[in-house]
Parts: C-alpha cells; sequence; structure tokens
C-alpha cells in the first residue's frame, strides 16, 4: 500500500472525451513564450463535466451542498 496521496486527474487536452451532448474541448494558445512573447496565455473552452471533476449533491439536489459547503476529506478515499 502506497502512503501519502496518489493524484487520479485526467489532464485537459483539446478533443479529450466529455459528456455526451457538451461541447468539444478546445484549448487554444493565445500568446506564447515560444513564439517571442511576453508570456504564455491559453484561453479554455469547455463544460464543467470536463475531465476528472467533483459533481456537488447541489448539481442534482435543489438546496444540496454545494463544493464550497463540503469538507476536503469528503473528496479523498479510494479510487
Amino acid at each position: 500500500m502506497t502512503a501519502g496521496w496518489i493524484d487520479i486527474s485526467l489532464p485537459l487536452r483539446s478533443g479529450m472525451p466529455n459528456w455526451p451532448d457538451d461541447p468539444p474541448v478546445r484549448i487554444t494558445r493565445l500568446h506564447d513564450l515560444a513564439r517571442g512573447e511576453a508570456c504564455t496565455v491559453s484561453h479554455l473552452d469547455m463544460t464543467v463535466h470536463t475531465g476528472t471533476h467533483v459533481d456537488a449533491p447541489a448539481h442534482y439536489a435543489a438546496g444540496g451542498a454545494t463544493l464550497d459547503d463540503m469538507p476536503l476529506d469528503a473528496t479523498v478515499g479510494p479510487a
């Protein structure tokens, strides 16, 4: 058994699988250090059901808890 945290997050990328009927994920590089620009900046176009995410009870139940109402340990456990 491994001690500590294991990050199961999926990296975001254009064209990655997404929730059916949601628009596709698009990541567009607006500025890039590699092009000699002052900084690297990207535009993200996606829904909240993209990649690894948490749906709070409020997503499914009126009056349910929002993520800021939930303790962090509610998101930690077997995966």
